[in-house]
């Protein structure tokens, strides 16, 4: 059957309806205190865990003797409070599947009173959790997030030296905590760089290195943690932190699915082109490049057939539904998908090699190709957790300066399905 493109349906406008809904431009049935699109999704529904802005958390009575005697909360400061708005408001955003959202409401904050450097980092990620919910005041708290981190990395250093069954599950949790950093750090790094670039022109080429270098962290976060996964794999996977480690075998792969993961595949394969055919390139960095970009079709059939989509029924009549074979309404349809394995997306970090990294960081024009698209596919899956902080956009957004007008072209599809619509959310 020829594919054809199908149009979309008409629904009337939901003016009360949640962030995520509207994000979605999709009909919400605002129900509180979670809607039924975000419960089906499994994302973060505003009705639930927005908190009024500007509010300061009260410590209750009762835990305030106890609390203050953890070595990682700081007299007259906000940790206490930090402390509590972790466990009451952040936790419950890491909720799917429930036994995630009790690894953080309750096992790591116990882990942490025996590892103060696990606490640290349980601080930070509610500093910048907090940040996101706040006016005028998230840089500070962003700075208090970086304060704990690099308050922790002392002893963390020093106990990774020796890892136990004992420590492993502190070991890991803070090496994730410190993923979770990475992605608001290099966020306002990028932010950064970008204005900066707009309000200094002439400051262009030192702000593109910044940003390459920014780009260069993420991957070598999640490469760290996986270290330590490796080093301690029998005891993550048998304790409480195995939840997060979890993978989910795919739904069954329907027709529309695998048509979908060959029209996407042709056009990522077509990108090797553009380094195979440049005269310049060294044969080992040619080969660096396609390594990434072979692991990236990997990655992008594994999520796709990890999504549960919801939109592909067939018809009352027998007949099979038509689908597109347009890239932006592919994009449209799986992004109304359900993905519960989260961390699928982030694996194509772990495959990249050291070389080319080092490219990302160099500023490598098809490196930024590769990232670039990689960017599609957290759009697609996390772009309603607050945890990315815009990393998407700001992949695309980076790409786009480093590569030129003139090579605009090759990043085509990313800028249509991500540049523009975080450009729509933030108008």
């Amino acid at each position: 059957m020829t594919p054809v493109k199908t149009g979309r349906k008409f629904h009337h406008k939901s003016r009360y309806g949640c962030a995520p809904c509207k994000q979605r431009r999709i009909k919400c049935d605002e129900k509180k205190p979670v809607c039924n699109n975000c419960v089906r999704r499994s994302v973060d529904c505003s009705f639930k865990y927005s908190e009024p802005t500007g509010t300061t958390i009260s410590v209750p009575a009762p835990l305030s003797h106890s609390l203050r005697a953890l070595p990682f909360c700081r007299g007259n400061t906000r940790d206490l409070e930090l402390w509590c708005h972790f466990q009451i408001y952040t936790a419950p955003t890491f909720h799917y599947p429930p036994s995630v959202e009790k690894l953080f409401q309750q096992e790591f904050p116990r882990l942490a009173t025996t590892f103060p450097f696990l606490g640290h980092g349980l601080l930070s990620i509610g500093y910048i959790h907090l940040a996101g919910l706040s006016q005028g005041t998230s840089r500070k708290l962003l700075a208090e997030g970086a304060f704990h981190v690099n308050k922790a990395l002392p002893a963390y250093l020093e106990t990774i030296q020796n890892i136990t069954k004992e420590n492993s599950a502190a070991l890991f949790g803070f090496a994730l905590f410190v993923v979770l950093f990475t992605f608001a750090d290099v966020s306002e790094q990028c932010a950064f760089f970008l204005r900066h670039i707009k309000d200094n022109p002439s400051k262009e080429a030192e702000a593109t290195r910044g940003l390459a270098k920014a780009a260069a962290q993420i991957p070598r976060s999640i490469h760290n943690i996986f270290g330590i996964f490796w080093r301690c794999q029998q005891w993550i996977s048998s304790g409480p932190l195995s939840a997060v480690i979890q993978r989910y075998g795919s739904p069954t792969l329907s027709e529309p699915l695998m048509f979908w993961i060959g029209v996407e595949d042709d056009h990522l394969a077509r990108l090797g082109r553009l380094w195979v055919d440049d005269p310049a390139i060294l044969p080992a960095n040619s080969c660096v490049l396609s390594d990434a970009l072979s692991s990236l079709r990997d990655t992008f059939a594994m999520v796709t057939q990890l999504t549960d989509v919801p939109s592909l029924i067939n018809h009352g009549d027998g007949e099979t539904a038509t689908w597109s074979s347009d890239l932006v309404e592919i994009h449209r349809h799986l992004s109304t998908g359900r993905l519960d394995d989260i961390p699928s997306p982030f694996t194509w970090y772990i495959r990249l090699s050291p070389d080319f990294i080092s490219m990302v960081e160099k500023g490598s024009v098809y490196a930024m190709v590769i990232l670039a698209h990689h960017a599609i596919l957290l759009e697609r899956a996390c772009c309603e957790r607050w945890w990315t902080h815009r990393l998407p956009y700001y992949c695309v957004a980076m790409a786009e300066l480093i590569l030129g007008q003139e090579r605009r072209g090759w990043i085509e599809w990313p800028l249509m399905v991500v540049a523009e619509r975080q450009t729509h959310r933030i108008n």
